[in-house]
């Protein structure tokens, strides 16, 4: 690019720019000793030559054989351009200068020569280290020496040079915007004026420099100053030192008489010594019965240790025997137990009443009693009616715990953490909430939608039982993993409530594990692998988002799908190398409700044939196993066929009936204790731990 460049140079302007040399010139002893005199000469001739040489530079831009001689000169244009470009760090841009004509040069010089004239004007004498000043006449020796005052300037190339390289590329450009020329001619001129103030500037530059060169040299030779004086004082200190040594050799003769002295003394101290001795001997006796005292106290430590590792071994033992007894008490409830929990009054129920539930009674102090009253004219369905009725409209139920409406969540978990803990040691448990919609059950499993740390429900309870049990168990050599899933069967249907719920996966109920060990697992089902109770609960959150509800004329916010929580706890001891696998199934069931007083039309008439057909089937399930019956109908429904193990099989299970403390719902609500009273008198059997 720099040759392209140089090629557009015009020859007449290339011919007056100056050519320079990369290497610098080697100061003269003379001109060192002589810098600080010599530098304002050569300033002034600096200023001088720069005008001249601006006034001939813009005199030669406006010629008007420019492009001619720039087409007729490339070849030498290049080589000088290329010289000047490639000094980017030391070199500087000459301004052009007129040369005189060799003719003229030559005669004024023959003339000189022939006559053999003194030259005309003052002769200046020799200085050392510097040349005499030419005549004025010699133009041509004055144009070398400035050319070697400028060569000098190695430290201002950079900035010449750039500005060079910008005039020729604007010299260029005329070639094709010569209507242009007289305002490029302009601005060039600007150029170089601030050329010239950059000239200035390094010139301001050099004196700063020279100022500092001198602050320096004062300093340092402020610092020779001190250390000769330093020097001084160390003299000093050396012959004061001397005079000292000089005494003390007369201290030490003085000090070899006490020695003598001291070595009579000696004496004395050789019997000192010697009791000193007896009395040493005496303490190492006493040392060497401590030594015997610190190894009888390290054979007992030793023996507090091996004991403590025996208690240990101990409450290893103690811990199985606990979950063995835990699991006796659990298995001597009841196979399936039976919780029955009313809800208080809410919202518009409260008008017209003082917040009684006038129909309803809870007489034991024990809280396992529900009476249930018909106060209205309304009749009752007489195929509800059984042997419990104590009078004609008055019913008894006994439940293994009743609620009342003020019971909190907290009591109500109080109740099931024992059967939350056998999933820890290794069982399958099972907990259900069933009922009429609008009767709670959602609450009690889940809780408000709006967290609250009291009305908590019971899935988030079990699950920090489960997590702080799991950490109290880590000092016993117990170590646990956990699986958790979400499902919910709409319109008997299986959705997956933690996964995308893509059409194209088919979720199915399979039996899985030998005939003794059978275990029921739903296919395509997504499970996380979770590691901390907000984990959980971030998981919760999820599946109650997809969960699909609706609103009926029976509850404004009604469950219309049974969800199905599943936690599976995997535990391995590495101190006695026993393992267990439990699973936590925690279930709220949609609520059942006639379709007559539902309300439900297309979609929702769907939902709620599909709810009473499931709950109907979990009514015959049962019944036949109340009855011992052989056939007992699981495959019937989707829900039965998931629970099958929790019903009949190896779990220990609890049932929530939820019941509405609203006196228009009395039929719904007799018809569900009803349910409640025969699933608390099925006998399912045994549960048994499992391993792996």
């Amino acid at each position: 690019m720099a040759e392209s460049q140089d090629k557009k140079i015009p020859a007449a302007t290339r011919s007056r720019l100056p050519t320079f040399s990369a290497k610098k010139r080697a100061r003269s002893p003379d001109e060192n000793s002589t810098k600080v005199v010599a530098t304002e000469k050569r300033r002034k001739i600096l200023s001088a030559s720069t005008e001249n040489l601006h006034d001939t530079s813009i005199q030669s831009v406006g010629k008007t054989n420019l492009n001619n001689s720039f087409r007729s000169s490339n070849s030498t244009g290049s080589l000088r351009s290329n010289s000047v470009l490639n000094r980017t760090t030391t070199g500087v841009v000459r301004p052009a200068v007129k040369k005189t004509p060799k003719s003229n040069v030559g005669s004024a010089s023959k003339t000189s020569v022939g006559n053999k004239k003194p030259p005309v004007g003052p002769t200046v004498p020799k200085a050392t280290g510097t040349k005499a000043k030419r005549p004025a006449w010699d133009l041509k020796g004055r144009l070398q020496d400035m050319e070697e005052l400028l060569n000098k300037q190695s430290s201002k190339r950079d900035s010449l040079e750039s500005q060079l390289q910008d005039y020729n590329i604007r010299i260029a450009s005329l070639e094709s915007e010569k209507n242009k020329l007289y305002g490029d001619v302009r601005h060039k001129e600007e150029i170089v004026h601030g050329a010239s103030k950059q000239i200035e500037e390094y010139q301001r530059q050099i004196r700063e420099q020279e100022t500092n060169f001198d602050q320096t040299k004062r300093r340092l030779q402020m610092e020779i100053d001190n250390i000769t004086f330093l020097r001084d004082n160390l003299q000093r200190q050396k012959d004061s030192l001397e005079g000292e040594v000089s005494a003390k050799t007369i201290e030490i003769t003085g000090l070899k008489s006490s020695v003598a002295e001291l070595q009579t003394a000696q004496v004395g101290i050789a019997a000192q010594l010697d009791a000193t001795k007896i009395s040493l001997q005496q303490s190492e006796s006493a040392g060497r019965e401590k030594d015997n005292k610190i190894a009888e106290l390290k054979q007992l430590l030793a023996d507090m240790e091996t004991q403590i590792e025996n208690f240990k071994i101990k409450e290893q033992e103690h811990e199985t025997m606990r979950r063995k007894l835990h699991n006796t008490i659990q298995e001597l409830k009841g196979n399936i137990r039976v919780f029955c929990r009313v809800r208080p009054l809410l919202g518009d129920e409260l008008l017209g009443s003082d917040g009684t539930i006038h129909h309803m009674g809870f007489p034991d102090v024990d809280g396992k009693i529900l009476e249930l009253e018909k106060i209205s004219d309304a009749a009752l369905n007489e195929s509800c009616l059984t042997a419990n009725r104590k009078g004609n409209n008055k019913y008894e139920f006994t439940f293994d715990k009743v609620f009342n409406p003020d019971s909190t969540q907290a009591q109500v978990f109080e109740e099931i953490c024992q059967l939350v803990q056998s999933a820890l040691d290794g069982y399958n448990v099972c907990i259900f909430a069933y009922g009429q919609t609008g009767s709670g059950k959602t609450h009690t499993m889940e809780g408000p939608s709006q967290f609250s740390p009291e009305q908590t429900g019971m899935i988030p309870r079990a699950v920090v039982q489960i997590f702080e049990s799991t950490q109290d168990l880590i000092s016993k050599g117990w170590q646990y993993e956990f699986e958790a899933s979400f499902l919910e069967i709409y319109n008997e249907t299986i959705r997956d409530l933690l996964g995308n719920n893509s059409d194209d996966l088919k979720h199915d109920i399979k039996m899985t594990g030998s005939s003794d060990k059978k275990d029921v697992m739903v296919t395509n089902l997504t499970s996380v692998t979770v590691t901390s109770e907000d984990q959980v609960h971030e998981l919760l959150r999820k599946a109650s988002h997809n969960r699909a509800v609706a609103e009926t004329k029976c509850n404004e916010r009604s469950s219309r799908s049974h969800s199905v929580f599943r936690l599976r706890i995997s535990g391995v001891n590495r101190n006695t190398q026993e393992a267990c696998i439990g699973t936590l199934n925690l279930v709220d069931l949609a609520g059942s409700e006639r379709l007559k007083e539902s309300g439900s039309e297309g979609a929702r008439l769907k939902e709620t044939q599909a709810i009473n057909k499931s709950l109907s089937t979990l009514s015959k399930v049962i019944m036949a196993i109340a009855n011992k019956d052989g056939y007992i109908p699981y495959r019937e429904s989707k829900l039965t066929y998931l629970l099958q193990n929790s019903l009949g099989g190896n779990s220990k299970t609890l049932m929530f009936v939820n019941v509405s403390p609203k006196e228009e719902c009395f039929q719904e609500t007799l018809n569900s204790l009803r349910f409640a009273t025969k699933v608390n008198q099925c006998s399912i059997g045994t549960a048994q731990k499992k391993s792996k």
